[in-house]
């Protein structure tokens, strides 16, 4: 007896079309570091860099104009959220540095400076513009695509609320747990990294879902990264 074929119901093919999405774009930060941080050529890593942050600009805005037919909205603040954001990141920046101060000796320096020698930024005057470009431009990229991006979609894949947060959090850390493997961290700083980038984009991603705009993120989320960066030239220099 012959069987009927299975016919997707919408929902269904809406879950597969935001599973996609998920793929295409949470692959391609880890892609890219991996690439970047193999190829001996600091060119080459620059190039790789680049084409990876025009993927993350251009296609959640392709997939929102072409495949959603949506419209493109500037996520403007509307619930405020601003205090709260603010007193997160500096939770969180306090705790960051407070672990530094007890483990930093752990850290092989020599080891990391070894991994960002190839990319330039063991000159201070270009990590400085790196560190400038991360708190301005990438951070807001990451709550861009890993905050509106990918927390809408996996509302869709997972379901609404904490499914879809702690979903896009996973996501979120991967990347960060693969470079901080290349950038030659132990297995155990790694973890302890690790859980806590999930806890710093867990609250980012709850920040999206309960203000509905990447700019309350953001916040947090620019704080988190100068204390990032200035332990990180505490480290190095």
């Amino acid at each position: 007896m012959l069987e009927e074929e299975e016919v997707p119901t919408p929902v269904m093919e809406e879950r597969r079309r935001a599973l996609l999405a998920i793929i295409l774009v949470g692959a391609a930060p880890s892609l890219s570091t991996i690439i970047s941080f193999t190829v001996d050529n600091g060119t080459a890593s620059q190039i790789i860099f680049v084409i990876t942050k025009l993927w993350l600009l251009c296609f959640p805005l392709y997939w929102l104009l072409k495949v959603d037919r949506g419209s493109i909205s500037w996520s403007k603040p509307q619930q405020g959220g601003y205090l709260m954001s603010i007193g997160l990141g500096v939770g969180m920046s306090v705790g960051m540095v407070g672990t530094w101060l007890l483990l930093g000796d752990a850290i092989d320096a020599k080891l990391l400076s070894d991994a960002l020698e190839p990319v330039g930024l063991m000159d201070p005057k270009i990590y400085l513009l790196a560190t400038i470009y991360w708190i301005l431009i990438n951070s807001l990229l990451e709550e861009y695509v890993f905050r509106w991006f990918l927390v809408i979609k996996s509302e869709v894949l997972v379901g609404e609320g904490y499914p879809a947060i702690f979903l896009s959090a996973f996501i979120f850390v991967i990347h960060h747990t693969v470079a901080l493997a290349v950038f030659g961290f132990p297995w155990w700083a790694n973890l302890l990294s690790s859980v806590a980038l999930f806890i710093g984009g867990a609250i980012f991603s709850w920040l999206y879902v309960r203000y509905r705009s990447v700019w309350i993120p953001y916040i947090a989320h620019a704080i988190c990264d100068v204390a990032v960066f200035g332990v990180g030239a505490i480290i190095l220099f």
